[in-house]
Parts: C-alpha cells; sequence; structure tokens
C-alpha cells in the first residue's frame, strides 16, 4: 500500500511533467530548435535535461500529425 509520502512524489512529478509540456508548448509559439528551447526554459526558471526534452518533442510531434 503507497504511503503518503509515495502518493505526494507522484503527484509532484506529474504536476512537473504536466507544467513541462506547457512550457515548451509555450515557447513554441516561435520557431526554436533544442537548444534554443532549453535556454529559453532556462531563462524563465524551468531547467530541462536533454534526455527528457527530445523525447518529449518527439512525442508532442506524434500527437500533432
Amino acid at each position: 500500500m503507497p504511503t503518503d509520502t509515495d502518493v505526494f512524489e507522484t503527484l509532484r512529478q506529474e504536476l512537473r511533467r504536466g507544467t513541462l509540456i506547457l512550457a515548451v508548448l509555450a515557447q513554441l509559439k516561435v520557431e526554436r530548435y533544442g537548444y534554443g528551447l532549453r535556454q529559453a526554459l532556462s531563462a524563465v526558471g524551468l531547467e530541462i535535461d536533454e534526455g527528457a526534452l527530445y523525447p518529449m518533442l518527439r512525442r508532442l510531434e506524434g500527437r500533432a500529425c
């Protein structure tokens, strides 16, 4: 049975994931390459690892088609 801490951590991770997706979409109002996108997100205080950004962009691209 999950503890309150486990549930909180899961919710925190899901909230961060959703926030990052929205932040990425907001930054893509202007065409950018991955590096420029990372810099733009970093400038507003959202650090994202390349290992998370590029797969996220592929998933988002797949949904747009």
